[in-house]
């Protein structure tokens, strides 16, 4: 009889054992199917995330290029603005100049007493004074306003206000600027001006000046040809 119990008790003990170790196995292996599912739906909300933040980005980048461009044509509007309205301000320049010339002559005429077959001459004479724009836009290809600084390659509207605000109005005034001078007037009006190069603008607005035409459409030429390569 006490041995049965014995035997008993030990497979009583064995079955307990088996017991507890199955269920620790059965909990150990819930416990790794839960938190395999908890991590790979923490990695679906983060890879959503992740995604929700790409478009964001990409939405972002849309809109700065948009805004951008839209900065873009809004200061090329501005400057085509401004040009429209200094055109004619140079022409009347034009007209100026011409009558202040004229005047100039006549008052020579004048005190000089010179007779009335002398005033070929006097036309002849401001006829050289001023280039023949008429000649240079047939040359050139393009509309030609004397004294419009626009005509140099490389000066546009906004380069053109500059240069007035520095005193620079006509062609000869740009010809007799120093090409160092011009660069620091760039480089103070901001980082879009500073990256222009002015060597060439004197020599390009001494062309003009002195009605060198087809010097100044073989050296257009050439800086297009230039561009192209």
């Amino acid at each position: 009889m006490p041995y049965t119990l014995t035997i008993g008790f030990i497979w009583f003990s064995l079955a307990a054992i088996i017991g507890l170790v199955v269920g620790w196995v059965l909990r150990s292996a819930s416990a790794s199917r839960q938190v395999s599912r908890t991590r790979k739906q923490v990695q679906h909300e983060l890879d959503a995330e992740i995604t929700e933040l790409r478009t964001q980005v990409t939405t972002l980048q849309g809109v700065a290029e948009e805004r951008d461009r839209l900065q873009s044509e809004l200061e090329s509007m501005r400057e085509l603005h401004h040009a429209s309205e200094s055109e004619p301000k140079s022409e009347g320049k034009l007209e100026t100049d011409e009558s202040t010339l004229v005047e100039s002559d006549l008052k020579i005429v004048s005190d000089d007493q010179v007779d009335e077959t002398n005033s070929d001459v006097r036309d002849d004479k401001l006829s050289h004074t001023l280039p023949d724009v008429e000649l240079g836009a047939a040359v050139l290809g393009r509309r030609l306003v004397h004294d419009d600084l626009k005509a140099v390659v490389g000066i546009g509207p906004a380069i053109e206000r500059l240069c007035h605000e520095a005193k620079i109005l006509t062609w000869l005034d740009l010809a007799g600027a120093e090409p160092e001078a011009l660069k620091s007037m760039l480089s103070d009006a901001g980082a879009r001006f500073g990256r222009h190069d002015p060597l060439t603008w004197p020599e390009q607005a001494r062309r003009f000046a002195e009605g060198r035409w087809e010097e100044a459409r073989a050296f257009e030429e050439a800086l297009v040809a230039e561009r192209n390569q």
